[in-house]
């Protein structure tokens, strides 16, 4: 391995770590790859800095590796990269401890300090930052970031392209219950990770609600101190909503559901982040009268009126609003707004 040259795609902060990191392992760093073209011809940490083209015409036989924190950003880098004819490799400093039972995929980073247990699975281009732990079976899917110090328990599933800042913490899952993250989530600096997340930002340092760019911005500010609640099947929670098969329910962050509301998970229900559901709603995921069943999805921010029926198989589309009294078995469009019986018309548009 001593002496292989290799090329960091990204002459930004953390593809100079990288590089150190790179040269710690005794690899020969020969060029950093950049698409701006005012690095290009430049001279950072001692390394040259060129376009991908003139990259791969000087040194054709490195291998790459993606030196951006951010995941969407890494896979742009790491497509490029193979459709010019780089290859990638492992990167894994000799201070990080990991048991022989972990499988690394391709492109892999992993920093100093970081300690993998056992029956782990890391995913294509995952990047373990400094002093991380990871503890058993867990699996992280491709392009997936930990940021310094993070910390997981056993028993958690990373989607692709999740990215978790500085600090977080993973509480265990179970084999028959791990905790699930989805992918593209972002969990923010220093937050603690005590169920399953299927999409947005979630936690930690998130951005005032007088930031977020839309008009839902101040609604959110409600929400400063929410918690997950407590659901038992079948039974009323401490908001006075219930929930049957709560094991088929996936609940996003900050969500609003209003008293009385029933919701029937059996196929399958999924209310993701910042949706407000009003009271003595019904949603289902499986109609005996009509012998129909199918999984529901509110998506992120929709909003329906109190006394609403949502019928199996609907998706509510994000940013969407459906008028009280509605009774909806069709699908929602993103940002319509709908009412009636059934709930076919559109109000308005958004």
């Amino acid at each position: 391995m001593n002496g292989e040259q290799i090329a960091i795609f990204g002459a930004s902060g953390f593809g100079r770590e990288v590089a150190w990191l790179a040269e710690a392992c005794g690899l020969q760093v020969v060029c950093f790859i950049d698409d701006n073209q005012k690095k290009q011809g430049k001279i950072v940490n001692d390394i040259p800095v060129m376009g991908i083209e003139q990259a791969a015409e000087n040194f054709s036989g490195a291998a790459v590796v993606a030196g951006a924190g951010n995941p969407a950003i890494r896979e742009q880098m790491m497509v490029r990269a193979t459709e010019a004819g780089f290859e990638s490799r492992i990167i894994m400093h000799p201070a990080v401890e990991m048991s022989s039972r972990v499988k690394t995929g391709q492109g892999v980073v992993i920093c100093a300090g970081s300690i993998l247990t056992t029956d782990i699975e890391l995913g294509n281009h995952v990047q373990i930052n400094l002093n991380c732990t990871i503890g058993h079976d867990v699996v992280m899917g491709d392009f997936t970031t930990l940021a310094p110090g993070v910390n997981v328990s056993g028993w958690v599933h990373f989607g692709r392209r999740v990215y978790v800042g500085t600090g977080a913490v993973f509480v265990n899952g179970t084999e028959d219950n791990p905790i699930f993250i989805g992918d593209d989530v972002v969990i923010g600096a220093g937050a603690c990770i005590t169920k399953s997340i299927s999409s947005g930002v979630w936690g930690g340092c998130r951005p005032s609600p007088c930031t977020v760019a839309d008009e839902n911005a101040q609604d959110r500010g409600r929400f400063e101190d929410w918690q997950y609640p407590v659901i038992e099947d079948g039974k009323l929670t401490r908001y006075n909503w219930m929930v049957q098969h709560k094991e088929h329910l996936d609940l996003g962050y900050k969500t609003d559901i209003g008293a009385f509301t029933y919701i029937n998970a059996k196929y399958g229900v999924t209310i993701e982040d910042f949706v407000q559901v009003g009271s003595h709603c019904a949603i289902y995921s499986v109609s005996t009268i009509d012998d129909k069943s199918g999984p529901v999805k509110l998506k992120k921010n929709a909003r329906i009126g109190s006394h609403s029926t949502i019928m199996p198989g609907v998706t509510i589309g994000e940013n969407a609003v459906v008028g009280a009294h509605s009774f909806v078995n069709r699908d929602v469009a993103d940002g319509a707004v709908v009412a009636g019986v059934p709930a076919g018309t559109v109000v308005s548009g958004r």
